[in-house]
């Protein structure tokens, strides 16, 4: 950023100061954080126990849920920076919902701080966002997982290629239980040709079941992609309380 933008920025946060996502305290004038250092602190980390494939917190002693026991995946692997709990639920609803791209910015920034936590996610060649339908990009003028992608692909040195397409406008999936979310985004998802060959990684805000991203891997692999992973921001449990804001 040059000098008159930066200047440019600080100006607009000292006459219009940007407030913390969760508490709404506002923010000092360089703070580069959308959450407060309070509540930066209280972001839980995904750690484990939690299922080997799709992260789903569980007690120990379990490898794999009974969603993922014995059932081969079109996305291998899902991985989460973060749990949704805590803070989490209203940075995202700030990004969501009240044009906070900012947050989205430093949520990809600290994805990327979080990778290097999961080696096995390593050797993808670029990032894939899941994409929104164009109904929904036109009402929220932006995908939230696209800009988290170009942040954590900036930190990571990871490109973000544009290989899927939402071709259908579906229900929001955390009020459906599991065999109605396979039926709401059966086919909803087609992939470019480019992705033959390919190793990709998806990158979306919210995993709750996972369907989006398997969904999204099956359109990836369809197209001939080599394999299929997935990195989140955060990981909602079913069984956790509050739902996730809808897509």
């Amino acid at each position: 950023m040059g000098i008159f933008a930066t200047l440019a920025a600080l100006a607009g946060r000292c006459l219009l100061p940007q407030t913390c996502a969760h508490c709404r305290q506002d923010l000092a004038a360089r703070w580069p954080q959308s959450l407060c250092p309070d509540c930066s602190r209280g972001l839980a980390a995904c750690e484990p126990p939690y299922c080997l494939r799709c992260c789903e917190p569980m007690s120990a002693g379990r490898l794999l849920c009974r969603s993922c026991a014995g059932r081969p995946f079109a996305c291998r692997l899902i991985r989460a920076a973060f749990f949704y709990r805590g803070p989490m639920p209203a940075l995202i609803h700030g990004f969501k919902y009240r044009g906070r791209k900012d947050a989205a910015r430093a949520a990809g920034r600290w994805m990327a701080r979080h990778l290097c936590r999961f080696p096995e996610l390593a050797g993808a060649e670029a990032l894939v966002a899941v994409p929104l339908h164009w109904r929904k990009l036109r009402q929220r003028g932006y995908n939230q997982a696209e800009i988290l992608a170009e942040a954590l692909g900036a930190e990571a040195g990871l490109p973000v290629l544009n290989l899927l397409k939402r071709t259908v406008s579906t229900r929001p999936q955390w009020d459906l239980d599991r065999d109605s979310r396979l039926l709401n985004l059966s086919g909803a998802f087609a992939a470019r040709p480019q992705a033959r060959n390919r190793r990709l990684l998806l990158i979306d805000d919210v995993c709750t079941s996972g369907t989006s991203l398997e969904e999204c891997g099956r359109a990836l692999r369809r197209a001939g992609a080599a394999e299929v992973n997935a990195f989140v921001l955060a990981r909602q449990t079913l069984f956790a309380g509050a739902p996730p804001p809808g897509k």
